[in-house]
C-alpha cells in the first residue's frame, strides 16, 4: 500500500472518528445562544500555546492550486479566517459556499478566507471546478497535518486570527453560516 493511500486512509479515519465524536455537541451547540459575547474557542490554549498557534499559521509558505507558493503573512494585518478541509471531508465540503459567501461579503472590511487543503491537489482541482471558491485555496502535502503551523487533529479545522495577530477563536467541527457571521460582524466592526 503506497504511504499517500495510507495517510488518506487514516486521515479519513480521524475524520469519521470526529465527526462521530462531534455531532452531539455540534447539535447541543445549535441549541444554544451563539452570541458573539460567547465567542469561545473550542480548544483549550493557554494564552502562550494560542500565539505559537497563530504565530506558525503566519510562518506558512505553501503551493496554490497553480503551484504557486503563497505566505499566509501576506495577510497579516486583516481578520484571518484559516480553514484546514479536504475534497473528501463532507462537513468541510459542507461549510465552504458560506464561507464563499461570507468572503464576498466582508472582503472589503478586511476579512480574508484562505482554505488549506490536507488532500492531493489533483482531487483539489476536481473539486474547485465542479464547486466554484471564492477565497484562496492553498496545498498542505499528505502527511504534513502534524508540522508546524499545520497541527490539525480532525476536519474542518478553522482558526480565526484577529488583526493584531491574536488567536480569536478557534474550531473543530463544521461552521454554521449565522455563527461564522457574528463573529466577523463582532471583529470587522471593532
Amino acid at each position: 500500500m503506497s504511504r499517500r493511500l495510507l495517510v488518506v486512509i487514516v486521515l479519513g479515519g480521524l475524520s469519521l472518528i470526529g465527526i462521530v465524536w462531534l455531532t452531539p455537541s455540534l447539535l447541543d451547540s445549535k441549541q444554544q445562544s451563539a452570541s458573539p459575547s460567547s465567542i469561545a474557542s473550542d480548544q483549550k490554549m493557554t494564552a502562550a500555546e494560542e500565539q505559537r498557534t497563530v504565530d506558525e499559521v503566519l510562518a506558512l509558505t505553501l503551493p496554490d492550486l497553480a503551484g504557486q507558493q503563497q505566505s499566509i503573512a501576506q495577510w497579516r494585518g486583516k481578520i484571518l479566517v484559516v480553514n484546514y478541509w479536504a475534497s473528501w471531508c463532507a462537513p468541510c465540503v459542507e461549510e465552504m459556499p458560506a464561507f464563499s459567501r461570507l468572503q464576498a461579503r466582508y472582503a472589503t472590511q478586511g476579512v480574508q478566507f484562505v482554505g488549506i487543503g490536507i488532500d492531493d491537489p489533483d482531487n483539489m482541482r476536481t473539486f474547485v471546478k465542479k464547486t466554484p471558491v471564492g477565497y484562496p485555496l492553498l496545498v498542505a502535502e499528505l502527511g504534513l497535518g502534524q508540522q508546524a503551523g499545520q497541527q490539525v487533529k480532525g476536519l474542518p479545522y478553522t482558526l480565526i486570527i484577529g488583526r493584531e495577530g491574536r488567536l480569536m477563536t478557534s474550531r473543530l467541527g463544521r461552521f454554521d453560516e449565522a455563527t461564522l457571521e457574528q463573529i466577523l460582524h463582532k471583529l470587522a466592526n471593532k
